[in-house]
Order: C-alpha cells, then sequence, then structure tokens
C-alpha cells in the first residue's frame, strides 16, 4: 500500500523510520545470548530492514512491509515491548495500511490490553474488509463443521473424562494409541492414567483452568449465547496455543438449529455430552472410544442414559459409541 505525504510528513516518515531503527538495534543490545528459532528469525528480520534503510535507493514500500515482519516476529518471540514499539510506528507511519492496525491489534492483545486491542481489530477490519467473526487475533484459524468432520474423517478418537478415577486408570499409553484424543474443559494429564496427548480440547465458556493453555491442534469452545462463546474466546483463548479454532457453527451444536437442533436436553449441555454427541451426530470416525464417563461426574442423568444406550460395547472405563 502506497502512502500520499504531506508536506513535512517524508521528513517525519524519515524519523520514525530511523527511531524504529535505533529501537531495533537497542534490543539486539540487550539480547542475551539465548539463541532461539523464534529469535534467530527476528535478528535476520531486523537485518534486512537494516538493510533497506541504509541501501542507496531504499523503497519505503519494502522498508515498511520488513518493519511488519519485525513486529509479528517479536510476537512470535514473546518480545511484546519491541511488537508494541513497532507497531505504534506503524500506524503512525501510514494510518490506512489494515497490516499495521491488525500488527498492533495483535501486539495490544498481547499486553494484556483488551479494549484497545479490540479497538485496533475494527479499524483493521473496516480497512481490510476482514469478516467480525468474533475469533481472537492469532487464536487460530477459524474451523467449520464440514471443516471438523475432515480432520475426524477416517480416524479413531478417544474421549477422556477428568477424575481421580481415569488418572488411576493405567490405560495412558491405550488412549495414546488413538489417532485423536480429546480432552474436556480443565483437564489434567497424567501420562500413566490419561495419557499425555492432546489433540482437541472442548471447553465450556464457565470453564477456567489450566487447559486454555495446554497446546491443542483444535479448541472448540461451547457457549449456548453468542455473547458468551465470544466473551470466553477473546479473555481466555491464549494465542499460540491451538492450530484452529471452533467457529460460532460450532460453539453450541447440540441445540443449535442450524445443526442438531436438539432443544430437549438442558440449557447448557455439559461440555462432555457435547463432545459425545456431535461426534455421534458428524459419523465421520470408526471408533468413538469415552473413557470415564460411566462414573458419576461427566454427564448428567439424562446425558449419562443416552451415552450408556447407545454404547455398543463396555470395557472397564471405556465405553464405545463405534
Amino acid at each position: 500500500m502506497k502512502v500520499r505525504l504531506r508536506p513535512g510528513s517524508v521528513a517525519r516518515a524519515e524519523d520514525l523510520t530511523t527511531a524504529c531503527v535505533r529501537e531495533c538495534a537497542g534490543y539486539l543490545a540487550a539480547l542475551d545470548g539465548v539463541a532461539t528459532p523464534e529469535r534467530t528469525k527476528l535478528v535476520a528480520a531486523i537485518g534486512a530492514f537494516v538493510a533497506e534503510h541504509v541501501a542507496y535507493e531504499p523503497s519505503a514500500d519494502r522498508s515498511f512491509d520488513a518493519l511488519l515482519t519485525i513486529g509479528r516476529l517479536a510476537l512470535d518471540a514473546g518480545e511484546v515491548r519491541l511488537a508494541r514499539r513497532i507497531a505504534d510506528s506503524g500506524v503512525a507511519l501510514r494510518a490506512r495500511s489494515g497490516g499495521a492496525w491488525r500488527l498492533r491489534a495483535q501486539a495490544l492483545e498481547a499486553d494484556g490490553r483488551a479494549a484497545e486491542a479490540m479497538d485496533a481489530h475494527g479499524r483493521y477490519v473496516a480497512l481490510s474488509g476482514a469478516p467480525l467473526d468474533g475469533l481472537p487475533l492469532d487464536g487460530g484459524d477459524p474451523i467449520d463443521v464440514a471443516g471438523f468432520r475432515r480432520q475426524l474423517a477416517g480416524r479413531t478418537v478417544c474421549v477422556v473424562a477428568n477424575g481421580e478415577d481415569v488418572a488411576a486408570s493405567g490405560l495412558g499409553a491405550r488412549i495414546d494409541d488413538y489417532d485423536l484424543v480429546v480432552r474436556l474443559d480443565s483437564f489434567q494429564t497424567h501420562a500413566e492414567g490419561t495419557g499425555e496427548r492432546v489433540d482437541v480440547h472442548a471447553v465450556s465458556h464457565r470453564s477456567g483452568g489450566p487447559g486454555w493453555r495446554r497446546r491443542a491442534r483444535t479448541r472448540l469452545v461451547f457457549g449456548e449465547q453468542p455473547a458468551q462463546w465470544q466473551a470466553a474466546i477473546r479473555q481466555r483463548l491464549v494465542p499460540g496455543a491451538q492450530a484452529y479454532v471452533g467457529d460460532r457453527s460450532l460453539s453450541r451444536p447440540v441445540r443449535d438449529p442450524a445443526l442438531m437442533g436438539e432443544v430437549r436436553w438442558a440449557a447448557e449441555p455439559s461440555t462432555a455430552f457435547i463432545v459425545a454427541r456431535l461426534l455421534d451426530f458428524l459419523d465421520a470416525t470408526p471408533r468413538i472410544d469415552l473413557v470415564g464417563f460411566a462414573l458419576p461426574g461427566p454427564l448428567r442423568a439424562e446425558e449419562r442414559q443416552w451415552v450408556l444406550g447407545h454404547a455398543r460395547r463396555r470395557d472397564g472405563l471405556v465405553l464405545s459409541l463405534r
């Protein structure tokens, strides 16, 4: 994106760019020598930016793009202060750059400044025409019902309930041997009892705890009301902790008239039941095993009745829907 500069703006742009060079130089000077892949990429990006800045015929566009790359890589490396400074300079240099406003929103969100981040995200949406879908910045790519079904297709799935009985079950190796392992709400893992894999994390908007911070390929967030769902992913979802996050089509699958529309269930079904019913409904996997679902706790009485009525086999703590 090219920018039209008013008289005097060229000098201001040069001053801002030079200030960014100084900020980057200060960051490099303060490095502690600990090399990580993220830091290595960030240092290389700084080098590219400085090289463009001092080139015989520097390009304002290339310099600006290199600046935004530094900001994005700074976030990846956990260098929030540097990312904030770069983002602030980016929007000052080009106030109509969607990329600069998106970087600023991401940096503000990483800095815990949610209200300012949402304002910046609104500017990004207005400038870029991106859909305002309510998903968090860098929270993962949105995935809909069809996309989630493709993730399941042809794979064996195990859904693990929480609780001491499961933790003491000794089923860890067996659980980790499934193609996909689903964890629920504020789960904890124990290698011998529950296994350690986390492919899908299904979580209620009401749930807190460490589960949100655990790395998962896909995170499904459930909330009956759109505001509940949006608030949960804005306030609880951890950037970088998941590759995919369920969109609104997966936010209340059991009672949603656009999907199952089974309003006979409680206004907020348990997370365990939502997952079991969704997997059964999508009918994409040859094996669906539920660990610990027959025990008291994971399910309401009517939900437990449905699960037991649809189970084809039972092997200790393991119920098989397929």
